[in-house]
């Protein structure tokens, strides 16, 4: 409507500020610190050991062949709104056109799991510095990063998530409230306050530590992540998969 009408549309470049204020203006010269600012989160962890994958499963049980049907259904409910990955395929087309892609899709998928095999290009990522506040003025702290993956990669990472959510499911402490399907922070303040309130209530006393890990997510060593995942008892082609997703990537800084 603003091109018909002839209305400017509002330019907003919440970073061109950031660079004015860090580096005189030069947006290729913030892409560099941004990229390497958040590369050093995790420069102090060894990257995972070539060995740490099981060898290739001979035999994959019915149950973990991943059927056509399933992949179409999950192709249709594409939200055709959000942007592609690094693949530059466009999420409407995968949408639009999934009776004819999930075949094909779907043997790339059940090849993927059967060989132990991450294509690359579902390991990268296009990353989007965002600003927590407006406007930024410090990269370290005022930066979070977005990161735009391939859809198709994505699609999946969630039949191998419920296959390890099915394995260690019932192995997962009852207090843990993170990244679980129908668990939020919501469920864990309330879990919390209960217990202050339940303590006052007897005229007992409340302590509190609260300790904030910095860049928790982005510095995590995957070499402990992948012997944990091995004491759970995952089955050994989900590890061997595993293994070869958390292998390094390479990201893309736009």
């Amino acid at each position: 409507m603003k091109q018909i009408t002839g209305t400017p549309a509002k330019s907003s470049q919440p970073l061109t500020g950031l660079a004015n204020h860090v580096c005189d203006g030069n947006l290729q010269t913030l892409a560099s610190q941004v990229n390497a600012f958040f590369q050093q989160v995790a420069a102090d962890l060894q990257p995972l050991a070539a060995d740490a994958a099981p060898p290739q499963a001979d035999f994959i049980a019915a149950e973990f062949i991943i059927d056509q049907e399933d992949v179409e259904n999950r192709l249709s409910k594409i939200n055709v709104y959000k942007a592609p990955g690094p693949d530059g395929i466009p999420n409407w087309v995968l949408r639009d056109f999934c009776p004819y892609l999930s075949g094909p899709v779907c043997s790339i998928f059940n090849a993927s799991i059967r060989e132990g095999f991450v294509p690359t290009i579902w390991k990268e990522a296009n990353i989007i510095p965002v600003p927590k506040v407006s406007p930024p003025q410090c990269i370290e702290a005022d930066l979070r990063l977005i990161l735009l993956t391939s859809t198709l990669g994505k699609l999946l990472e969630s039949f191998v998530g419920s296959w390890i959510m099915q394995s260690i499911g019932s192995k997962i402490d009852s207090n843990q409230y993170c990244a679980l399907e129908k668990k939020s922070t919501t469920h864990a303040l309330v879990d919390m306050t209960h217990h202050w309130h339940s303590a006052v209530d007897k005229c007992q006393s409340v302590r509190c530590v609260f300790v904030d890990f910095a860049k928790a997510f982005d510095h995590i060593d995957h070499n402990i992540l992948v012997d944990r995942m091995r004491s759970l008892g995952l089955l050994d082609f989900i590890m061997r998969w595993m293994c070869t997703f958390l292998q390094v990537g390479i990201s893309e800084l736009k």
